[in-house]
């Protein structure tokens, strides 16, 4: 039995949606996370100061009771909608945590992104002044592009020229997938990137090689297995620059199990466990608190948590539930029942 104690994880990049879902799936990440970095991908998406304190007083109304430490950070979608002096303000309030770059079209209410980040420089300028991340969902939308390369080439093109035009510019590569990525954050001081429990675990051939596996299908795609091994060695290198954001994204099976799969795993409930057991199989669980509870922390300039929990792997004898259902019928499927079923967590 390996038993492992950890300040309380943070998860700075989630999707928890709204309406139902939202009433269904808040839960699964206060239950886990201290702080949580909330995307703005919504319909219509939040651009200002207004929505986003809006949508996290409605994230708040469903955050149970005994979590009330749960403290959920927002992020507003870039778009030619903001409006600069409302962005200034909503950061000085506080209501704004950072924005969301996103390329038009490359994922789940991705219409409103952007065709190119270079038309977005003004609004950087105000983030870089400022001191606030700009998130990156660092993909191409070019049809010409390999699906497999859409991270290196987005990065290359578009991140990279950003980045030498205003090196001042806080910059967090979103959902890492590849050792691109991770060669990008390197070469670069101002940039950091979050890696995903499924990025961490899986590799293509679990998503394809046995027919195509929709509750895998995410984007960033699942990458080469010498992708994973790359992401994983930057993972548990302790190494700053790297850390846990789960890209938590719920959709119904009805969505994923059409003709067309939605892009979305949802991990809140057992990623952390998921997780636990990539560094337990690497001999690396000393770095384990480093990459889910303090690297993230000091990216975004708050104190780590003063609460722990424990981790202990060893069989766990309840059932573990495989899928949960919304008010409104929807059934969601669990990523990381295998993981949750060798990890026990417990709250200190």
């Amino acid at each position: 039995m390996t038993t492992i104690e950890l300040l309380q994880p943070d998860d700075w990049h989630v999707h928890l949606r709204n309406d139902e879902m939202l009433a269904a799936v808040v839960g699964y990440s206060a239950q886990r996370f201290r702080y949580a970095m909330v995307m703005p991908n919504l319909m219509p998406p939040i651009t200002s100061s207004e929505a986003a304190a809006t949508y996290r007083a409605q994230i708040l109304q469903h955050v149970p009771a005994s979590k009330s430490g749960f403290n959920p950070q927002m992020a507003i979608y870039c778009s030619d909608t903001v409006d600069l002096n409302d962005l200034k303000a909503g950061i000085a309030s506080g209501a704004i945590a950072a924005v969301k770059y996103y390329p038009a079209g490359a994922t789940t209410n991705s219409a409103a992104g952007g065709q190119s980040m270079a038309d977005f420089m003004t609004l950087y300028e105000v983030l870089a002044e400022s001191g606030v991340r700009l998130l990156v969902h660092a993909e191409s939308t070019d049809p010409t592009v390999d699906l497999f390369d859409r991270e290196a080439v987005f990065l290359e093109r578009q991140l990279a020229t950003v980045c030498e035009r205003l090196p001042e510019l806080q910059v967090t590569v979103e959902h890492v997938s590849t050792a691109a990525g991770i060669d990008f954050v390197a070469a670069h001081d101002q940039a950091v990137a979050t890696i995903t429990p499924h990025h961490l675990s899986k590799e293509r051939s679990d998503l394809l090689a046995h027919g195509m596996k929709p509750d895998l299908f995410c984007k960033p795609i699942i990458n080469s297995a010498a992708d994973r091994d790359a992401l994983v060695a930057a993972a548990t290198s302790g190494e700053s620059s790297f850390f846990l954001g789960t890209d938590s994204a719920p959709h119904p099976t009805t969505a994923k199990y059409g003709p067309t799969a939605k892009a979305g795993i949802f991990n809140a409930a057992y990623g952390l466990e998921v997780v636990a057991e990539v560094f337990y199989q690497q001999n690396k669980l000393d770095q384990l608190e480093a990459f889910t509870s303090r690297n993230g922390a000091k990216a975004y300039g708050v104190d780590v948590a003063d609460t722990k929990i424990r981790l202990t792997r060893e069989a766990v004898d309840a059932d573990i539930a495989t899928s949960f259902t919304t008010a409104a019928g929807d059934e969601v499927v669990l990523f990381g029942t295998d993981e949750a079923a060798l990890w026990k967590v417990e709250q200190l």
